[in-house]
């Protein structure tokens, strides 16, 4: 097994391919941060990371906006928002690539000469001081990322005594009127993405050289500056001064190569909170891949003609128009594929000419030929950034997140997955499970910052996450039948597993974990199925769940939970082998998905292998409606939910269990349950469970929450309120649910006896 160090090396240098199976039998921990980890500067992974700027323009770095503190005080690898240094110019740099803002001019033509305002040397200056019209030019500053803002100060050359300029005496030529505006950047203050602007100082007569002026410290992101005089001036700097912590700033990690296909298991991160900690969070997502790069270049595609329609002609004006000649109206068809003229490979170089960029062909059967290629083949056309920067212009098209061969980020992780100590980060039975779960060689993960609070901030010290590699399976394709089933009531299903393996390569299963909305009733035959015809079965149909685990011809029933079970078998290891489960259990949603999970029992590790809904196989033989059309191992996204008719009773199986009861404290029936099931509710909504006497009178307030849909149990131990035993006789159970469509309640009655 390999040693924490040696497998960050590995993952740095992406060189996991080249370790045997054999010595890779075991799940690693990945750090990064803290005093044992990998660097944050150095991005974590090999790959750098790119970060779309704009639908044109990317960047690689690691900070978007350059405004992550690498070197917080007192805390050595660790990151933070950045601080503001209120001595520091925030200006200064504002337009360089790695803040991305910017500084020009709505209604002048002095193009660059903008820049020498911000760029912390007093020997250069705008010189306005022979322009013509004066009156009302406007100047826009985009500090690239927002800030806490109080301070404004410029000035022209040679004015301001910490940027002596006695070669440029032009200190009496400031600004005599000005108006400052601001704007934080966020999207309530745009309008169709144009920031409204709200004035913070105005001066019509201004007499001084030095304008120094402070505001209420506030967020800001865009600053205007406009002229209200018809006198000449020049400004040498425009200096921005702030204050605590910026309110926004994001981490993005470099992408980590694992070599071959690999399982990320629970993550982890170590956190702390300065100032208020109620005014700032952090939110960790996560993607994964199946090529390094998880940025989509993407060109025009040609075949599109261009005319203008209107009856202009020359320089008229008309209205844009395209037309695509292989059969539909289009408007900018763009594909990641690069030139042929740019591909080595003559049979690829010949697909492009003939299929891909042929404007006699459809753009959709272009796109699946495409899609259809190996990995490797897409590769070596696929755009990357130095054939994008080439593109001329006109045959550049837009820059966008690859979500064919990336997920998507990940909604943010749960709070569950933060832990107390540098000592827990390398804890695998800490954090929350990474939500994809299917196998992918590339992966990356991003930290975004957020405070509402100048002086609050939540920095982080590390972030962990355990990696298997090589994978269970290459791809598990799963099915369930029935995939409609009356709410609330029970049902007989059969659940398939397709395994998908690389031979050789892939280390097989021998634990699988369905999950349900509720306890299953039973377990029944379980079967294996191999590719040439030989089957493993069990059949657990008269078995009681309650004494576990059980076992039967080399099957095992481990685990019933709440919601779900685990078996076990001999490991899966061929391709194509088919795992059949049957159990019989209760929806009590409209769309339930059962979700299933693979793992192996000599892997050191909680991860397990999700499944993908697919045709797992043709299921009826064993009496099920199969509507599949498409081959087995096919992916189909409604093949794991179960509908329903919609029912009109939110409340069912409302009953007490057992309905008599003897609360005599002599170990014996001492307890009743009341027990009923919610259905077709997604939203928690108010529930209340209540004891009363024949006449009506509250005895116990047994439970009041809120609760979803889904199966539940409150027992009563035949006490009052005030804990004391109840005397012989009748009761009446009450259960109530208020949702949006009203209120409803269902009853019935309960014995106690002594």
């Amino acid at each position: 097994m390999f040693e924490k160090s040696h497998l960050s090396r590995l993952v740095l240098a992406g060189l996991a391919a080249l370790v045997p199976i054999t010595s890779r039998c075991m799940a690693e921990v990945v750090v990064v941060g803290g005093s044992r980890g990998l660097g944050w500067e150095s991005g974590g992974g090999s790959i750098p990371a790119t970060v779309i700027r704009t639908a044109r323009t990317v960047e690689r770095t690691n900070a978007p906006g350059g405004v992550i503190d690498f070197d917080p005080q007192d805390r050595p690898n660790w990151i933070f928002p950045q601080r503001a240094d209120i001595t520091a110019n925030i200006a200064v740099g504002a337009n360089s690539e790695e803040r991305g803002g910017s500084i020009f001019s709505l209604n002048s033509s002095r193009g660059a000469e903008f820049a020498r305002m911000i760029d912390d040397d007093g020997t250069t200056a705008l010189d306005m001081r022979q322009a013509s019209p004066l009156l009302g030019v406007i100047i826009d500053l985009d500090l690239g990322s927002r800030f806490g803002i109080n301070r404004f100060k410029f000035f022209p050359r040679n004015a301001d005594p910490d940027y002596p300029a006695p070669d440029f005496p032009f200190q009496n030529n400031f600004i005599r009127g000005f108006e400052l505006f601001v704007n934080d950047g966020t999207p309530q203050t745009q309008l169709e993405g144009v920031p409204i602007f709200e004035t913070v100082v105005l001066e019509t007569q201004n007499d001084n050289a030095v304008v120094d002026v402070s505001i209420e410290p506030q967020y800001v992101r865009f600053i205007r500056l406009k002229s209200l005089t018809t006198v000449g001036f020049e400004i040498a700097e425009f200096q921005v001064f702030g204050t605590g912590f910026v309110p926004e700033a994001r981490y993005v990690s470099n992408v980590f190569d694992f070599g071959d296909l690999a399982l990320v298991g629970k993550l982890r991160w170590l956190e702390e909170k300065e100032g208020d900690t109620e005014r700032s969070k952090v939110e960790i997502r996560t993607r994964s891949g199946l090529d390094p790069q998880p940025i989509e270049f993407n060109k025009i595609r040609p075949g599109e003609r261009l005319f203008r329609v209107g009856g202009g002609t020359g320089t008229d004006t008309g209205i844009i128009s395209s037309v695509y000649r292989g059969g539909i109206n289009t408007s900018q068809v763009e594909v990641p594929w690069k030139q042929a003229k740019d591909v080595e490979d003559e049979e690829l170089k010949t697909l492009i000419e003939t299929v891909l960029d042929n404007d006699e062909i459809d753009a959709r059967e272009a796109f699946r030929v495409f899609k259809e290629l190996p990995l490797e083949k897409q590769a070596l056309i696929v755009i990357d950034q130095g054939d994008y920067t080439r593109l001329s212009n006109d045959d550049k098209g837009g820059i966008r997140d690859d979500l064919t061969n990336w997920s998507d980020w990940s909604p943010p992780q749960a709070r569950a997955g933060v832990v107390a100590s540098e000592e827990e980060l390398e804890d695998t039975g800490l954090g929350v499970q990474v939500f994809s779960l299917v196998p992918r060689r590339y992966f990356q993960f991003s930290i975004d910052f957020f405070s509402d609070d100048f002086s609050a901030a939540t920095g982080v010290g590390g972030l962990a996450f355990e990696v298997l590699s090589p994978p269970f399976a290459a791809e598990l394709v799963a099915e369930i039948a029935p995939r409609t089933a009356v709410l609330g009531q029970r049902t007989d299903f059969m659940y398939a597993v397709r395994n998908r393996s690389r031979p050789g390569q892939d280390r097989g299963f021998d634990r699988f974990e369905i999950d349900t909305p509720v306890r299953v009733e039973s377990v029944g035959r379980i079967e294996i199925e191999q590719v040439d015809g030989t089957v493993q079965e069990a059949d657990f149909s008269t078995a009681s769940l309650d004494a576990l685990p059980l076992s039967q011809n080399g099957f095992s029933v481990l685990e019933v939970r709440e919601d779900g079970f685990v078996i076990a078998f001999n490991p899966i290891v061929e391709d194509s082998a088919l795992l059949k489960v049957a159990f019989t259990g209760t929806v009590l949603r409209f769309g339930t998905t059962f979700t299933g999970r693979a793992r192996h029992s000599q892997a050191n590790s909680t991860i397990g292998q999700g499944v993908i809904a697919g045709n797992a196989a043709d299921l009826s033989p064993l009496g099920f409606a199969d509507i599949d059309q498409q081959p087995v191992g096919t992916p189909v996204a409604r093949n794991l939910s179960v509908a329903g008719p919609l029912v009109g009773d939110l409340l069912i199986n409302v009953k007490a269990k057992p309905a008599v009861f003897t609360p005599n404290e002599d170990g014996l029936n001492d307890r009743t349950f009341i027990q009923y099931d919610i259905t077709s509710l997604r939203r928690l909504s108010p529930v209340a469970v209540r004891i009363f006497d024949l006449a009506g009178r509250l005895v116990r307030n047994l439970y009041q929450d809120q609760d979803l849909s889904g199966r539940f149990t409150r027992s009563w131990d035949g006490r009052d309120e005030q804990g004391n035993l109840v005397p012989i006789g009748h009761y009446v159970f009450s259960v109530s649910l208020t949702a949006g469509t009203g209120k409803v309640e269902e009853a019935g009655l309960v014995g106690v006896v002594y």
